[in-house]
């Protein structure tokens, strides 16, 4: 990748999409340089000269500029949080929230090795949850 530098700070020029009057005049194929430090602009032909300035783009790209909401293959929006269903070990003890009988459970190690792990508990009816330390 060609790089150019601002004469005025040395920082690296960033290609973007020109804004306002003076970038307008600059720009070529509506982009000039703008340095990231100071703000200068110049035309692409005056920070890089004759070199081919490439600029890339992705299916979000072109999807943000069309308003297009992507979707999975499946129909639903993408990135969205999918409800996913855990199967989880049931031990028969009561809630005591709503006295339903049977809760899931999990355990994980969240205190030092020498201690015992956390025990996690959900009722399937109520959806409480607490924690008990083994």
């Amino acid at each position: 990748m060609i790089e150019s530098y601002c004469d005025a700070c040395g920082d690296m020029y960033r290609v973007v999409v020109a804004t306002g009057e003076a970038a307008l005049a600059k720009a070529v194929d509506g982009l000039v340089c703008r340095c990231g430090s100071c703000g200068k602009v110049e035309s692409v032909e005056t920070a890089y000269g004759d070199e081919a300035v490439e600029r890339t783009s992705d299916s979000r790209d072109f999807l943000h500029k069309f308003g297009i909401e992507p979707m999975n293959p499946d129909g639903s929006k993408f990135g969205a949080v999918k409800d996913v269903i855990r199967e989880r070990a049931v031990v028969d003890e009561k809630c005591p929230k709503c006295d339903n009988k049977g809760l899931n459970f999990y355990t994980m190690q969240l205190r030092s090795v020498d201690e015992g792990q956390t025990v996690f508990y959900e009722c399937p009816k109520c959806a409480h949850t607490f924690s008990q330390n083994n």
